[in-house]
Parts: C-alpha cells; structure tokens; sequence
C-alpha cells in the first residue's frame, strides 16, 4: 500500500512539472516573419515586439490590423521599413488619442 502511494505521489509530481512547462510557453508567437511589406490600405491598429526572452522562438514585430489580423515581420533593429513603419504607426495612434474629445 506504501509503495503504491509513493508511485502515485511520484506520477502526480511528474504530471504537475511537465504542466507547469507546458504553461509558460506562448501559444501566439510567430514562427516565421515575412520582409514583404504590407499595403497602406492595411489598416493597423497596434503593434507589439516578440522576443525569445518571453518564450518565443523568434524575435519580431507584430502588426494588428483593425479586423484582428495579426502580421509577422521582422524585428524593427532588423530592418528599416519595420522601424519606420512602427513610428509612423505610433504617430498617427497618437494623434487619434489626442483628437478624441474628453468628456
């Protein structure tokens, strides 16, 4: 009875180590990145920076666009259009908030 306790408690500790692993990975990251550049018409709402230091295998930028889809490119110190692209984006975002009337 002893042992079968000791094998239940060891299965259960091994179940609870390889769960808590599984949790820490991101389920969303970008496996790949494409340096095509999207069209203007895209309409792009926010933007967030990837990193292998938060779980994922990969550094990149992820645009989101106003129907939720979600853009992988490269990292912005990998390429100049990103970096230009995510200025503008913060911007023109900007720009929107300060427009927007207070109530």
């Amino acid at each position: 009875m002893t042992s079968q306790v000791a094998a239940l408690l060891f299965i259960a500790t091994v179940c609870l180590r390889h769960a808590a692993a599984f949790s820490e990975v991101p389920a969303d990251c970008c496996l790949h990145t494409t340096n095509t550049r999207f069209p203007r018409h895209f309409k792009m709402v926010s933007h967030l920076l990837q990193t292998t230091e938060k779980g994922c295998d990969i550094d990149a930028t992820v645009f989101i666009t106003k129907t939720g889809v979600r853009l992988c490119t490269p990292h912005p110190t990998e390429s100049k259009w990103v970096a230009d692209y995510i200025k503008r984006l913060e911007r023109t975002l900007s720009r929107r908030i300060a427009d927007t009337p207070q109530h």
